[in-house]
């Protein structure tokens, strides 16, 4: 009889023998507790789209007010009116304001700064425009100092393109709001932006579609507005910020 054959005959027998696995531990309380609270998480993420916002319909303070500050960045230098948090990432280029992409992570998020202050009811106007198809045009709006994440950050084309959000303090919070249907970004392609409050909504146009809203019941209220790059090749122009406050 064959080697491998007799060790077969005496294994066999005791095949039979060998216990069950013991089944998984059952989780503990806090463990249950933790999956449904991301399990929430997920689901409001989910909820905070575009498909029935009540704002959709909104037209109010998308004209009108008063203009308090305009630049078209026809100028050799970028001036007093901007403050730039990592020197030379941006740049005044056939007059619009220009940023290439970041290659140092730590310097990435930066910005640059509006040292007007905004009104509490606002509306911004720009013209922005990605050079790349990775999409990602991104800016900060009522923020409470000159910092990324301080305020909302609006995103078109984010996460290489797969992700248009309004944002409140953090990109990757869980209550933000991601417009569904995407619509992706245009590389060298002009889209005109206004970004509305004179409320406790913050909304969001592109070229006077409405794209999303963010109601909020304690607003951040801070007065600071700048633009952001994270890896792309973006380009600004044509800057107004209205005060609402009498419409």
């Amino acid at each position: 009889m064959r080697p491998l054959l007799r060790i077969l005959i005496v294994l066999l027998p005791l095949a039979g023998c060998i216990p069950p696995r013991p089944p998984p531990p059952r989780p503990t309380e806090a463990q249950v507790q933790q999956r449904a609270t991301e399990r929430a998480k997920r689901s409001r993420a989910q909820q905070n789209t575009t498909a029935s916002d009540p704002n959709a319909k909104r037209s109010d303070g998308l004209k009108g007010g008063k203009l308090v500050f305009s630049d078209d960045f026809e100028r050799a230098e970028l001036g007093v009116d901007w403050v730039v948090k990592h020197p030379g990432e941006w740049t005044l280029e056939a007059g619009g304001l220009v940023a290439h992409r970041v290659k140092v992570y730590d310097d990435r998020n930066k910005g640059v700064w509006l040292q007007r202050k905004l009104p509490a009811k606002a509306r911004i106007e720009f013209v922005g425009e990605v050079r790349s198809a990775k999409g990602d045009i991104k800016c900060e709006v009522f923020a409470r100092s000159a910092e990324h994440e301080s305020g909302y950050s609006i995103i078109f084309g984010g996460w290489n393109n797969t992700i248009n959000t309004i944002t409140r303090l953090g990109e990757h919070e869980p209550n933000r709001v991601v417009q569904r249907p995407h619509v992706p970004v245009q590389s060298k392609t002009k889209y005109r932006w206004a970004v509305v409050r004179n409320d406790h909504v913050v909304r969001w146009y592109v070229d006077g579609k409405f794209m999303a809203s963010y109601p909020d019941k304690a607003p951040v209220k801070g007065p600071y507005f700048g633009f952001n790059n994270w890896l792309s090749d973006v380009r600004f122009d044509e800057v107004k910020v209205f005060d609402l406050a009498d419409e």
